[in-house]
C-alpha cells in the first residue's frame, strides 16, 4: 500500500532519507514513499508478531516480570532489544488492558551511553 507522502516534519525526512540510502546500500533502489513504506512495516513486525501469538492474556500484577513462563508474551531480538505483552491494570477504574514494553538491547544502551555527552 504505496502512499503519497507528504512528511514536512525535518526529522522524518531525514529518518526516510537515512533508510532510502541503507536499502540502495544493500541493492535495493526505491523512492522515498516506498523506502517509509519499507520502514514502517518493519518497524512494526515484532508488535504485530507478538499480537498474532496472543488473543488473550492474564494479568500479572503491578511490578511483575515477564518470565519464560510467559513464553508467548515475550519476543527477544539479539542487538535489538525485549518487547513484552504485559496485562497491566489503568489506576482510576481498575481496568485491565494489554500493553507492550520494548527495552532496547544492551549494544543499544551503551551506544547511547557512549555516544552522547550529558551536560548540567
Amino acid at each position: 500500500m504505496l502512499s503519497r507522502l507528504q512528511k514536512v516534519d525535518k526529522d522524518t525526512n531525514d529518518l526516510i532519507e537515512m533508510v532510502k540510502d541503507y536499502l540502495f546500500s544493500v541493492g535495493v533502489r526505491t523512492s522515498k514513499e516506498r523506502a517509509w513504506d519499507i520502514f514502517q512495516a518493519i518497524h512494526q513486525l515484532p508488535y504485530k508478531f507478538l499480537v498474532e501469538r496472543n488473543n488473550e492474556i492474564k494479568y500479572q500484577g503491578q511490578g511483575q516480570h515477564i518470565t519464560h513462563k510467559h513464553g508467548n508474551q515475550l519476543l527477544t531480538i539479539k542487538n535489538i532489544g525485549k518487547f513484552e505483552l504485559k496485562g497491566v491494570s489503568v489506576k482510576k477504574d481498575k481496568a485491565k488492558k494489554a500493553s507492550i514494553k520494548f527495552t532496547p538491547s544492551k549494544e543499544i544502551k551503551r551506544l547511547v551511553e557512549e555516544s552522547i555527552k550529558v551536560i548540567e
